[in-house]
């Protein structure tokens, strides 16, 4: 589960989960792929560099960076001489540039200060007179002259500008199409609704900026299947669209809603409900991740296997820890490493690795799982 709040400005990653033929450990020799390749890349840390794999296991790119991302609208930016360091949690000094699907640098060598990375097609960068703007998939800067920008998501970016005291959500050219003051923080778009957080209560904002849930409740989350979790009195409930509540407020905590299905907590234990509020799957596990391509990771007994949407074993617990699945594989940890099972639950790369993505078509837009 993941939530944007832009005021001060900080990300947030909410992990819930807390919670065959196998490759050769050998790296095999590094194949170009084609210009605007498809081909399912994903971002793997070993022996303390970056590079990314295909399906099979193999390196497409070697392990060479300190930091890097993985690959959305074509591109992927990583560091370029920094020194890779636990103590901040990523790297020190160096650049940043950006590489296409076969390694090679993009935007003639340009580099950038600090990390970024492409979403529906703009990526946030910071100038050298510390001001933040974006650019295209061409390297074009659009606009700058903003203090911080969030990605852009259904078309908008939050953004900040300090000097005017103005917050709210620009376009694709940089023009503000929803300003407020800086009083505000807010979210990114899902749905058409943002949330939206004044004098500590939250509500939700339509594209057009008007809010359509007022500043009434205690915390929410995103919307995601028609339905957005929110707090009141200590306990989770969900909205609809309209800002009506489709789920009294009766869980101690909650997921999204993902596939029809979302995962809820009582008395200290997680199950599954759908959107009538009927509990499908019984309060059993200690942890739980989200319904994605119809199966989820739970953890029972201090393990972490994988259930199908009626609630039966695909993969008996065994792991450590587990990601959702994403075109086909998830992300598996073993002895604190980490590896990919298909959905069939076979482990088709074993566990090697330090740190590791979901597996991507490059040229889709790619919502950044981890920023390291």
């Amino acid at each position: 589960m993941k939530k944007f709040f832009l005021g001060g400005i900080a990300l947030f990653l909410f992990l819930l989960a807390g919670c065959k033929n196998e490759p050769s450990q050998t790296e095999s020799p590094q194949e170009k792929l084609p210009t605007g390749s498809t081909e399912l890349l994903a971002m793997v840390m070993m022996d303390g560099k970056y590079g990314y794999i295909d399906t099979l296991g193999g390196f497409k790119i070697e392990p060479k960076y300190p930091l890097a991302r993985s690959f959305s609208n074509g591109l992927a930016c990583v560091n370029v001489d920094g020194v890779r360091t636990d103590l901040i949690n990523g790297a020190v000094g160096g650049e940043y540039i950006f590489i296409d699907a076969t390694g090679a640098v993009q935007f003639d060598g340009k580099t950038f200060s600090q990390p970024t990375s492409f979403y529906e097609g703009f990526a946030p960068v910071r100038m050298p007179d510390d001001k933040v703007g974006f650019i295209n998939t061409s390297g074009t800067l659009i606009a700058e002259d903003f203090d911080a920008m969030m990605p852009f998501s259904e078309g908008l970016a939050a953004a900040l500008d300090m000097e005017n005291e103005s917050i709210g959500y620009i376009d694709s050219s940089g023009t503000w199409k929803i300003k407020l003051h800086v009083d505000y923080t807010l979210g990114d778009f899902h749905q058409g609704r943002t949330f939206f957080m004044k004098d500590e209560k939250y509500g939700f904002l339509d594209t057009n900026g008007q809010e359509v849930v007022p500043a009434t409740y205690e915390g929410t989350y995103d919307y995601n299947d028609g339905l957005a979790a929110f707090l009141q009195d200590d306990l989770f409930g969900f909205l609809d669209l309209d800002g009506t509540v489709a789920i009294p407020n009766t869980y101690e905590d909650v997921a999204d809603f993902s596939e029809g299905l979302c995962a809820v907590q009582k008395d200290g234990k997680w199950g599954y409900i759908n959107k009538h509020n009927e509990l499908v799957i019984p309060f059993q596990y200690t942890a739980v991740r989200s319904f994605n391509e119809g199966i989820a990771a739970v953890q029972l007994d201090g393990k972490v296997g994988f259930i199908t949407a009626d609630g039966n074993w695909l993969v008996e617990p065994k792991y450590g820890n587990a990601l959702d699945f994403k075109n086909g594989f998830a992300i598996v940890q073993s002895d604190l490493k980490l590896g990919y099972i298909n959905r069939k639950g076979v482990e088709v790369i074993s566990p090697r690795f330090e740190r590791a993505d979901n597996f991507v078509n490059p040229q889709d837009s790619n919502p950044i799982l981890k920023v390291n």
